[in-house]
């Protein structure tokens, strides 16, 4: 029996405690998406799903590619991805299924069901001994940590191997701190990335946490991290976008709405760099993926517009020091209230330029600068005209952020790393502060060129 030509597949989207959000539908044979807000959700105003899918429809309904791209963005990718897929039996572009399989625990604060069944009844979360997970890394191949028990236990955006458990205290500053893999209503609290298997990447745990560990020297907006030793090393991150309570010893987890900057300006994943179909050759020309000035250009939708592009201006200007080359649209995150947006903490930061065999392009130009080599006090100008930055501003955050970073050791020397370890951050610790010294001199330079220059 052939399903209708007209059929529409829903999915119910709600969010804690069963509040309905409203209904995705989906028809497969003219592979075309739609979306409703419940009548209740758009009175109470708490937030919409993105700018794209704004509380009143324009006429004709939502765009099906607007709405596809949203729900695309959600999903892992690489290796995570292709074992949801071979789990599922699916196509990989199939993504209705992908969602319906794996949309109780995404990043933010949706889920998404199947419209025709029940909500999910309680479950009994297991728990995850550090032994269990340990023989799981050691064991699994890429994409190993998608699947446990049989199911799919994640939707969290991103290339690299993780996995979303329930802890009431960091289980990396905590070793007995238990874990578990929730059920709902329980959600996860912390996101588990351990050191990837690759020799390509070696002491990349050490490498996010220390970059991390440097940001949290900088701004306060940045999220919290640990290292868990089984004695692999996992980093632990707290999830910025849950909110943790114990009420009458029953732990509740709060879901907050988060969504990258793809999302916020309605890009397919694909775009997430800006020269998104390679830079060699002819295709180097081409750079309608995201971009800095697309990212500032969000300004009218933002909650604080001049804190939040002051936490913008900083994002670029730490990256640039550390040597993350890897910064794309999908590693910058807006909290949802209402129609507005707020920057969430940084997450992601890594010194890419630590691995020979990495492409050390940035994955978005500051300026025309694709490398560190090429931000001259000319790009750094081009930058800030592009995206409405001041100059006196610039050069301020230059100094701010050398600062911050002239302290770069002791941030070092205060952790508990190997001594292998150390040996690989010090180049980091180093850079670092050589190249926040250069930037407040480009900066500085950069005052000499104006609008009549680009």
């Amino acid at each position: 029996m052939t399903a209708p030509e007209d059929e529409l597949l829903r999915l119910r989207v709600s969010h804690g405690n069963d509040q309905r959000v409203g209904e995705l539908g989906f028809a497969p044979r003219q592979d075309r998406w739609t979306f409703a807000y419940d009548d209740a959700w758009r009175r109470n105003r708490l937030f919409q799903l993105s700018p794209a899918l704004p509380w009143q429809a324009p006429e004709g309904g939502y765009d099906s590619n607007a709405i596809r791209r949203f729900i695309v963005n959600l999903f892992p990718e690489g290796a995570p991805l292709r074992a949801a897929i071979e789990q599922l039996h699916v196509a990989p572009g199939n993504a209705f299924a992908l969602l319906r399989s794996m949309g109780g625990e995404t990043t933010g604060a949706l889920e998404f069901h199947a419209a025709d069944e029940p909500p999910p009844a309680r479950a009994q979360s297991r728990m995850l001994p550090r032994a269990e997970l340990h023989e799981r890394i050691v064991r699994s191949e890429a994409g190993g940590l998608a699947i446990w028990d049989g199911r799919l236990r994640m939707s969290i955006a991103g290339y690299q191997d993780k996995l979303a458990v329930f802890a009431a205290r960091d289980p990396g500053l905590d070793p007995e701190a238990a874990m578990w893999l929730p059920e709902a209503p329980l959600a996860s609290t912390y996101i588990l990335k351990p050191q990837p298997r690759a020799d390509r990447t070696p002491h990349l745990v050490v490498n996010e946490h220390y970059c991390m560990s440097l940001a949290a020297a900088y701004t306060d907006a940045v999220a919290r991290v640990s290292i868990m030793r089984l004695p692999t090393p996992v980093l632990v991150v707290e999830r910025f976008d849950r909110r943790h309570t114990a009420e009458q010893n029953r732990d509740q987890v709060r879901k907050l709405h988060v969504i990258d900057a793809c999302q916020a300006c309605d890009m397919p994943v694909d775009a997430k760099y800006e020269r998104h179909l390679g830079h060699a050759g002819e295709l180097a020309r081409y750079r309608d993926g995201m971009r800095l000035p697309r990212l500032f250009g969000l300004e009218k939708l933002l909650r604080r517009p001049a804190r939040a592009k002051l936490e913008m201006l900083r994002w670029v200007l730490f990256q640039a020091v550390i040597g993350n080359a890897d910064a794309h649209a999908k590693n910058f995150s807006f909290f949802v209230h209402g129609e507005l947006l707020e920057p969430s903490p940084w997450y992601d930061l890594v010194s890419v330029e630590q691995y020979p065999e990495l492409d050390h392009s940035y994955a978005m130009a500051v300026g025309d600068a694709f490398r560190w080599e090429e931000l001259s006090p000319f790009n750094l100008a081009y930058f800030a005209h592009q995206c409405g930055i001041g100059k006196p501003l610039l050069q301020r955050e230059a100094v701010r952020l050398a600062r911050a970073m002239s302290n770069a050791k002791a941030v070092l020397d205060r952790q508990a790393y190997t001594d292998a370890e150390r040996d690989f951050l010090r180049p980091i610790c180093e850079m670092v502060q050589e190249r926040s010294r250069a930037l407040v001199d480009r900066a500085k330079d950069a005052a000499v060129f104006t609008a009549d220059h680009f």
